[in-house]
């Protein structure tokens, strides 16, 4: 993450790109990464509404959606809408995802591109 941008990192020895950031790259083991900029939108593979959700998620259901996003990259977050179905546009925002003993977690959330 870059100044809130959504970001992943390509392997310099195989141009795989993920993101969160790994230790080791999961195609070849390279260990050395550049940054890749994700794009402003993405597209919803699929996503799930969970009822039985941790503690500090104010969010019921807590939808969450897998993302597509340049390169193939896949990202995992909580969707801000209600109304949503895989094939929507989406676009990460920085904000609160929930509080864990007391302190406000913030993250990337998605939602509806316009």
């Amino acid at each position: 993450m870059t100044e809130n941008k959504l970001i992943g990192f390509k392997c310099k020895k195989c141009g795989t790109i993920a993101s969160p950031k790994r230790l080791l790259c999961s195609s070849c083991k390279g260990r050395d990464f550049d940054e890749y900029p994700l794009g402003d939108e993405g597209r919803v593979v699929t996503f799930t509404k969970l009822w039985a959700i941790p503690e500090g998620i104010e969010q019921l259901p807590l939808t969450l959606a897998i993302v597509e996003f340049n390169g193939n990259v896949k990202v995992t977050g909580q969707v801000l809408s209600e109304e949503i179905k895989t094939g929507d546009r989406v676009r990460p925002v920085w904000g609160h995802i929930r509080k864990i003993r007391g302190k406000e977690v913030q993250g990337f959330r998605f939602e509806p591109a316009q």
